[in-house]
């Protein structure tokens, strides 16, 4: 009986439990808002016609101020401010949607779309300052002039298309579609002083919301709208006199004309992070250097209209968008290095190495051309500054690798074949082993890398002590300078280790030295073996007498009546032998 008659209050508690979530976030607003637009953009047609086209913007209009008015009654009547919340944000949302409605309007009648994108402006001015002032709300003016400004790009931007709409392949309209996000980055760079203020600025706005959910909310709002309009404009106000010859997808936008915009949005959490002294922040902004320069290398298209801009960006811009967007990162990272942000110059660093490496088109070719030597030589002398001042052989190893491919650059631009290229980066790099290890002696990876330098030096010693100098000429290489290689190596591991106190380079030298003799010998062996026929007989034959005299030394017991007195002697120094 228990059961049966519990089982009906669940079904009970979750329809009160949904019933209870939708009166607290009451997203009828939303719905209403969404239904009407709807609505009304299916009603009436925008193309031109003054009435229709008027008709739809008085109702936009109307249903805008319905929002506003709402939201300052339900403040009188009981201060509900999760509701007026989310119809501030509508009334905001309907702004925008005002913003992009008539660019049909203004491409078939500019002087109607005009008075509509400027009347608009005006609108939604007016009715925002009624609102502050309605809901008793304090938007200070660092965040409101900004407001306005993003407000103004919304609606004027188009406006300022309008002589070049005649015209879908004039180079003018194409930048200026390009242009869109840039005019937004500028708008919200306004915001930099609001931020400096910090949170103090909006701490008494007259409502419970606390920084940074406001005003970040509305900024989050009018930074997604730009995407999308940069991305919509591209299709409204391009090939206008041709919309039904050209594909959906064929438009000059590419996920690249967001990079400025972003990077500017970047700025402003990074300035955002400074003020709060939030480390987490801070490196945020950093980390997400990356995925604004990825953005600026996917969303390519086979199109003629995409590549046909692409071209000319790439002609006027003398760059790519990913090299363009690395550009902006290094201007980041030093803006932050300056504001003293950790990782910053690690961001500067990786940027320029990605620079050096952006030009995937020129890897093709599987050769070292594909690099650009000035972004990598920049990038390796500021990793020396910072490995010499914060002593991090870490560091010295990345700037010396950066060095170290500049120089196969350079001679494998300058023609030089695979076995030069090969040799020099080999002994460049034992260079930088053993100088790292000498100018970081305190670091352990400095001493293990100077051990492996005396190691590769080393074996490099043997494989030219024991190779035929001959087997190097047709690489152009002096036979005179193979054989003398060997000694020069021996020379340079006592020297170092003497100076270093490293015991490794000596006995590394010294193992180079018997074979470098032991090598001499065998090819003055192969020499004489042309002469005397029988020297390998006479080989054989002398090692087999030594053998034998070892044997009967053995024998004899000479050897060991040496050891015992060896032994003794150890024991009592004053012994003396007597026989």
């Amino acid at each position: 009986m228990g059961p049966q008659m519990h089982a009906p209050a669940r079904p009970q508690r979750a329809r009160r439990s949904l019933l209870r979530r939708l009166y607290t976030s009451n997203p009828f607003y939303v719905i209403s808002a969404d239904l009407v637009f709807i609505g009304l953009r299916m009603s009436f047609d925008t193309s031109g016609r003054t009435f229709e086209t008027g008709a739809f913007m008085i109702a936009l209009l109307g249903y805008t101020l319905l929002l506003a008015t709402t939201a300052c009654v339900l403040m009188r009547l009981g201060e509900v401010w999760d509701d007026v919340r989310t119809i501030l944000l509508l009334v905001v949302a309907m702004f925008l949607a005002i913003s992009v409605t008539f660019d049909e309007t203004l491409a078939r009648n500019p002087r109607l779309g005009v008075l509509f994108y400027v009347g608009g402006l005006s609108f939604a001015v007016a009715v925002s300052e009624g609102m502050l002032r309605g809901v008793r709300l304090r938007l200070p003016a660092g965040f409101r002039v900004p407001y306005y400004l993003i407000l103004a790009v919304f609606f004027l931007y188009p406006v300022a298309l309008t002589p070049l709409l005649a015209d879908a392949d004039d180079p003018r309209l194409q930048w200026m579609l390009f242009g869109f996000s840039t005019a937004a980055a500028v708008a919200f760079a306004s915001l930099i002083p609001a931020i400096r203020r910090g949170p103090e600025y909006v701490a008494d706005n007259g409502s419970p919301w606390r920084y940074p959910l406001y005003p970040w909310v509305l900024f989050g709002l009018l930074a997604l709208a730009v995407c999308g309009r940069a991305y919509y404009l591209c299709i409204s106000l391009h090939f206008v006199d041709r919309s039904y010859n050209v594909g959906n997808s064929d438009n000059i936008f590419g996920p690249y004309f967001l990079v400025p915009f972003l990077l500017v949005l970047d700025v402003l959490v990074l300035e955002a992070g400074l003020v709060s002294r939030n480390g987490k922040t801070q490196r945020a902004a950093i980390f997400a250097l990356p995925g604004i320069v990825a953005l600026a290398a996917i969303g390519g298209r086979p199109d003629p209209i995409y590549r046909g801009f692409l071209a000319m960006f790439e002609q006027g811009m003398h760059g790519t968008p990913v090299d363009l967007a690395l550009v902006g990162a290094m201007a980041f990272c030093g803006y932050a290095a300056r504001r003293r942000v950790p990782l910053a110059l690690g961001g500067l660093t990786a940027s320029l190495f990605a620079l050096a490496v952006a030009d995937p088109g020129a890897w093709a070719s599987g050769r070292l051309e594909a690099v650009r030597p000035i972004p990598l030589l920049a990038a390796s002398a500021l990793e020396f500054v910072l490995a010499w001042r914060r002593r991090e052989s870490l560091r010295a190893l990345i700037g010396a690798a950066g060095l170290i491919a500049v120089v196969a650059i350079g001679l494998d631009r300058a023609g030089w074949g695979s076995f030069v290229q090969g040799v020099v980066v080999f002994h460049l790099v034992i260079a930088s082993f053993m100088a790292i290890g000498v100018l970081f002696d305190d670091d352990e990876l400095a001493r293990h890398l100077r051990q492996v330098g005396g190691l590769g030096l080393g074996l490099a010693c043997i494989v030219a002590s024991w190779s035929d100098p001959a087997a190097f000429a047709r690489f152009h290489a002096p036979a005179g300078w193979i054989a003398l290689y060997p000694f020069v190596v021996v020379v340079v591991l006592v020297v170092y280790g003497v100076l270093t106190r490293d015991r490794l380079y000596p006995a590394v030298g010294m193992a180079g030295l018997a074979s470098w003799i032991g090598g001499a010998g065998w090819r003055t062996y192969i020499e004489l073996r042309r002469s005397i026929v029988g020297l390998d007989w006479i080989s054989w034959g002398l090692a087999f007498f030594f053998a034998a005299a070892a044997i009967s030394l053995r024998k004899s017991g000479v050897l060991d009546r040496r050891r015992r007195s060896a032994t003794i002697k150890d024991v009592d120094p004053t012994w003396t032998r007597l026989d």
